[in-house]
């Protein structure tokens, strides 16, 4: 099986992967552990695309301030459709990262880095690239953390009971503005 063949054959990873993100930033209250007793905060923001399985499957896409908080989301999850497309909003200390993240391939796109420090210009390009560099690590660390649990048939199997009955459970929705 050549490298292209293989990246299809495991697409489907980085949708369980945004899907298994929504679902612990949920239950977690956005806080994930990464290295030796760093804490971050993920939350997905802004918009999302869930799609089902296969070519021609159906796709929700929701753009809101809180997306997983709305009923189309959720009804879309119900359907057993998966995240194929999340922006997240990452925050390590005081630096927030914004950034969107392909389900199928997991690429970066649109990344927003915390204000920059330095003031040599020379020294801009290597902070932008540190702080990219860091973006970078937290997710992976993140995705790793995800592989640990998808590759143990056991944690897996646990998983997905606990993550069906999370998308089983009426979330309320946000409040609407009337005005």
């Amino acid at each position: 099986m050549d490298l292209v063949d293989r990246l299809a054959a495991t697409a489907f990873l980085g949708r369980e992967f945004l899907t298994w993100l929504w679902y612990r930033s949920d239950l977690q209250e956005g806080l994930f552990q990464i290295g030796d007793g760093v804490t971050i905060e993920i939350f997905l923001t802004d918009r999302i695309s869930l799609a089902g399985e296969g070519k021609g499957a159906d796709k929700v896409s929701v753009k809101a301030e809180d997306p997983t908080l709305t009923a189309e989301a959720h009804v879309a999850l119900e359907q057993a459709k998966k995240v194929e497309k999340a922006c997240l909003r990452i925050t390590s200390g005081q630096r927030e990262w914004t950034t969107t993240v392909a389900g199928d391939s997991l690429a970066l796109s649109g990344i927003k880095i915390p204000a920059l420090l330095t003031r040599e210009e020379d020294e801009k390009l290597s902070e932008r690239l540190a702080l990219i560099d860091e973006l970078d690590a937290m997710v992976t660390a993140i995705f790793r953390s995800f592989i640990d649990i998808r590759l143990d048939a056991e944690a897996w199997a646990a998983e997905c009971s606990a993550m069906q009955s999370w998308v089983m459970t009426p979330k309320v929705a946000a409040p609407v503005a009337v005005g």
